[in-house]
């Protein structure tokens, strides 16, 4: 079974259209690889992009798979996220080679900025389900020990293969859904930037977003059961939630003020060189403080009675029930650390406009709403 068929979306303002990325979620989805290589004309030759741990898990087989197939099959294995992988790659890419990213968010990171700058075909095999970044066109990449967004090309595939996501550790199912609740705030965000800064907006974009954070709450038990529907659940609403970001061309309808508190504590860490949560786990808890905020400063905040599941408290509850971090001290940060980054998020991205850059924060709103939410 192949990716649900969306390519009859409408866009209710006229601007935007279905991807074209070929997409196989399934079991046994690694054995379609030659079938997809030769569908979309990708040719001969390939760069498998892979790590220690995703080699063993899926790189070794793809690439016999490939050879048996007659295609010349190289390999590099990358470590964090930065330009220095990112330029190992693009060292390695020869005439004709299309990239075959194989692993989790940092080495489809890498593959997807490697790919752009090489100007080469690529497909994605995803090994994880931490975040919605699989079917993005945007790569977040540290650079200079900043982690940046940087807009990409859209990869001509994305395989899943559940038999192998299905494994995946626990931790990944729960930052997963952790991702996907920042719907709930970026959603908001982006309609204050449309009403308050003339910033486009699609009605249609927001609520494929949305529909895909409601698939998983609605579905939360079946999801930590890990069963193949449950799996097949949440890998199907990252990726719709990834491509409502590639159809609209950034990553707005599915970042804001959450990423930015996010953010700043990822330069704290990498500054320090210390680690805090995964990245759906840092969002997910960023979501909770800022639909608070929201609450409080936002007259167009999810209404309580038509929207229950979207307040700071339902959230924290779902992420609890997900089996994800739901408090800052949680993922070991610390209380001012929590409250500093609520302060400076804002400074991260001036061009998008959030609630953050509403109302710039005080340490009195920081502190009341830790308080309030019991962090």
């Amino acid at each position: 079974m192949t990716f649900p068929n969306l390519e009859s979306w409408k866009c209710s303002c006229g601007r935007h259209s279905w991807p074209k990325i070929e997409v196989i979620v399934e079991k046994g989805a690694l054995e379609k690889l030659p079938e997809v290589r030769r569908k979309l004309g990708l040719g001969g030759s390939c760069l498998i992009v892979d790590d220690v741990n995703t080699r063993e898990v899926a790189g070794a087989s793809l690439r016999r798979s490939l050879q048996r197939d007659d295609c010349h099959v190289s390999e590099v294995v990358v470590g964090r996220p930065d330009e220095a992988n990112v330029e190992k790659v693009v060292e390695r890419v020869g005439k004709g080679d299309f990239l075959l990213g194989v692993g989790g968010t940092s080495v489809l990171d890498i593959t997807k900025l490697a790919a752009y700058r090489a100007s080469v075909r690529y497909v994605i095999v995803s090994t994880g389900v931490a975040n919605n970044g699989m079917s993005s066109k945007t790569a977040s990449i540290s650079i200079k020990g900043k982690k940046e967004t940087i807009p990409v090309s859209l990869a001509d595939a994305l395989i899943v293969d559940l038999a192998i996501v299905s494994d995946a550790p626990t931790w990944m199912v729960a930052a997963g859904c952790g991702d996907l609740v920042a719907e709930t705030t970026a959603i908001k965000d982006w309609q204050l930037g449309r009403d308050e800064q003339s910033e486009l907006y699609c009605n249609s974009v927001a609520e494929l977003e949305l529909s895909a954070l409601n698939d998983v709450i609605a579905n939360i038990e079946m999801i930590k059961s890990r069963n193949d529907a449950g799996i097949r659940i949440l890998v199907n609403a990252l990726i719709r939630s990834g491509l409502g970001m590639t159809i609209w061309g950034s990553s707005r309808p599915a970042s804001g003020s959450e990423h930015l508190w996010s953010h700043w504590l990822d330069h704290y860490a990498d500054e320090n060189k210390i680690r805090f949560g995964q990245h759906g786990e840092q969002v997910g808890i960023g979501t909770c403080l800022m639909a608070k905020y929201h609450e409080l400063y936002d007259q167009n905040w999810w209404s309580c009675t038509q929207h229950p599941v979207y307040q700071a408290e339902a959230l924290m509850s779902f992420l609890k029930g997900a089996g994800a971090p739901a408090t800052p001290s949680e993922i070991g940060i610390e209380r001012r650390l929590a409250i500093q980054a609520f302060l400076d998020a804002w400074e991260y991205r001036k061009e998008r406009y959030t609630i953050l850059h509403k109302r710039h924060p005080s340490r009195q709103d920081a502190d009341r709403i830790l308080r309030q939410l019991s962090m």
